[in-house]
């Protein structure tokens, strides 16, 4: 094992030196250097950070990064080659500011690194093709800092358009809410009694959620959702625990249900950030869905 890693290390070497914009992975996965960076490339323990698009013959996108959520990989040592991929083997092969193209037949993109057969239904007729730019090398303690920055740039973004959303909504519909630090927005809709629920208390509700489309996608209560078309035979409509600050549910609701009280109803409109952000959670959830609850406080524990 030791002497293929010297190998694969002594062939690394060697490709990178070699001048040509094409070049091959210890793996034979060869690729085109389009245009080159710093060459400097990553070394252990270091994170590449790219964008790419990865489309066929046909034009059509199998898959590429969003704005703004760059892919990233982790540069493990050397032991590790004999056994990586030939895209993650060229990825130790590039430097910062590279933007290279790797072309496959759909059989050895299934074969190579899907590691299975091409699907019913696939054109295997097809060619494909990586675009991908290198935009960063860095160190993993850096990759951190920059996800949690990217991260907060992104949901300050969202929040923005989120609040134009929501308050065109709530003008539209003639609703008067109250607004929170947060970005929440609430209705009381009937008052409850007692202190209001906080952090560690088991909060018991019902709600329902929908879109400010209309569109819903959950209840508790099995009257709405016979008559919004979610019922669910084997499901067991009953009032929903959440302990509140724990139990693992939207940011929003831990916000929201510290608003209650027991025997309170209230509409809350929840901005994405606050939600499930850039994530599709289902059909109706799309990434950055708005999302607004009726909730029913039937107990505080």
């Amino acid at each position: 094992m030791k002497i293929l890693n010297v190998l694969f290390l002594a062939a690394l070497v060697a490709l990178v030196s070699c001048g040509s914009n094409e070049k091959e992975t210890p793996s034979g996965m060869k690729f085109t250097v389009v245009k080159k960076g710093d060459g400097i490339l990553p070394k252990t323990g270091e994170v590449v950070v790219f964008q790419f698009r990865f489309i066929d013959s046909k034009d059509s996108v199998w898959g590429e990064t969003t704005k703004g959520l760059p892919a990233a990989v982790l540069t493990n040592d050397s032991t590790a080659l004999v056994s990586e991929d030939g895209m993650t083997q060229m990825l130790r092969m590039v430097s910062k500011g590279d933007s290279v193209i790797v072309n496959f037949t759909v059989s050895k993109f299934f074969k190579d690194l899907v590691k299975a057969p091409v699907p019913i239904g696939v054109d295997s007729t097809r060619t494909l093709m990586y675009q991908i730019r290198i935009d960063s090398i860095m160190s993993q303690d850096d990759f951190t800092t920059y996800q949690m920055e990217l991260m907060e740039r992104q949901s300050r973004e969202q929040m923005a358009i989120d609040d134009v959303l929501i308050d065109k909504y709530l003008t539209e519909n003639n609703i008067t809410a109250i607004k929170t630090e947060s970005g929440l927005r609430y209705v009381i809709t009937q008052p409850g009694t007692g202190a209001l629920a906080q952090s560690g208390q088991t909060a018991k509700v019902n709600y329902t959620g929908y879109l400010l489309d209309g569109q819903y996608f959950d209840s508790s209560v099995q009257s709405v959702a016979e008559a919004k078309g979610l019922f669910n035979p084997m499901r067991t409509y009953e009032p929903f625990e959440v302990v509140i600050d724990q139990t693992g549910v939207i940011q929003g609701w831990h916000e929201a249900l510290k608003l209650m009280n027991k025997g309170s109803k209230a509409t809350f409109y929840i901005p994405s950030p606050l939600a499930y952000g850039p994530q599709q959670r289902s059909a109706v959830i799309k990434e950055n869905s708005i999302l607004v609850f009726d909730i029913e406080m039937v107990d505080v524990k």
